[in-house]
């Protein structure tokens, strides 16, 4: 292939790697409060355009930085988050110790909240907040069926230490969908292959040329 094609290939795969592409929205969030009682379920929504890794945590049992940059203060209660679709339907809790959560330094304990879904389907759903002996009864079988709370109206920690009301709620979503190249990119793509093409055609047609005629004259 000769030199100059070489070239247009090279100015086609810097275009395609300058232009831009379209993916789902990704976002982070913070949410900080106090419940307004023990038995108290905070409850917040999103949205997501197309799958996306979702990671929840809290800061406020431990402390911490939460992703708006803001800091928070050890001592709050010990957070239990559930994850709902906007119908109410259980889609995930979190799991069992965040990998993360700092250590309060009062109690020996880290306790804050950590929920991870790789892959989470597009759609609306519902993120909710409670205290952890606050929680949906066993014959719950949607959100609508509420809460029971089944500790006092203190506010203590599995190793019963009295916490405090506040709260520190992270979500982040990152899109897992495969990126896609906005209209006009694709548009301009295939007018310069097309060009690509008939520069192609044009240079085996004149090489074919000058072969059966034995070659270019040297005079």
């Amino acid at each position: 292939m000769g030199l100059k094609v070489i070239k247009y290939l090279a100015s086609l795969a810097l275009l395609g790697s300058a232009v831009g592409v379209l993916q789902a929205d990704s976002f982070t969030r913070t949410y900080t409060g106090s419940l307004s009682s023990s038995a108290a379920v905070v409850q917040e929504t999103f949205s997501l355009s197309s799958p996306s890794d979702l990671l929840v945590t809290t800061t406020s049992y431990g402390g911490g930085t939460n992703l708006d940059g803001s800091v928070a203060g050890a001592g709050g209660f010990q957070p239990s988050v559930t994850l709902y679709t906007a119908a109410g339907n259980y889609v995930a809790s979190q799991l069992a110790g965040s990998p993360i959560a700092k250590t309060d330094p009062s109690t020996g304990l880290a306790l804050d909240a950590y929920l991870s879904r790789l892959d989470l389907l597009a759609g609306s759903y519902i993120l909710t907040l409670t205290d952890w002996e606050t929680q949906q009864p066993p014959t719950a079988t949607n959100l609508s069926d509420g809460f029971v709370r089944y500790g006092g109206t203190t506010l203590m920690d599995v190793g019963g230490n009295t916490r405090n009301a506040t709260y520190a709620l992270n979500i982040s979503a990152t899109s897992s969908a495969a990126a896609v190249p906005e209209p006009a990119t694709l548009g301009f793509l295939l007018v310069a292959l097309s060009g690509l093409l008939l520069w192609t055609r044009k240079y085996s047609q004149s090489h074919s040329s000058d072969t059966i005629h034995g070659g270019p004259s040297s005079k």
